[in-house]
């Protein structure tokens, strides 16, 4: 199987952004550094500064699969429960 990009698209309550902040910062760095990761990249939304979205490039489903299962994306799960107001996440792959 061809890459697999995923769009998360992540709406965190006001009061929670600050402290996301840095385990968001986590969750981009050891994503970054895995093996399987070829882009992975935290954006948000010019008009709503709590509106994020992680677009990333995966060498396969198996990397994905690794990648659920490590301790940053744990971490990252563990934290946002409770603190979100949306999440939304789209499996994509590219056709041209």
């Amino acid at each position: 199987m061809s890459e697999i990009r995923i769009v998360a698209e992540l709406e965190v309550l006001p009061q929670h952004r600050e402290e996301l902040m840095p385990v968001l910062q986590a969750l981009v760095d050891g994503s970054r550094g895995e093996a399987g990761n070829i882009a992975y990249d935290l954006t948000e939304d010019l008009s709503n500064v709590c509106h994020f979205f992680v677009i990333e490039t995966w060498a396969s489903q198996q990397a994905i699969d690794e990648h659920n299962d490590t301790p940053h994306f744990r971490a990252f799960v563990g934290f946002v429960e409770g603190k979100l107001k949306g999440l939304a996440i789209t499996l994509l792959k590219k056709v041209f």
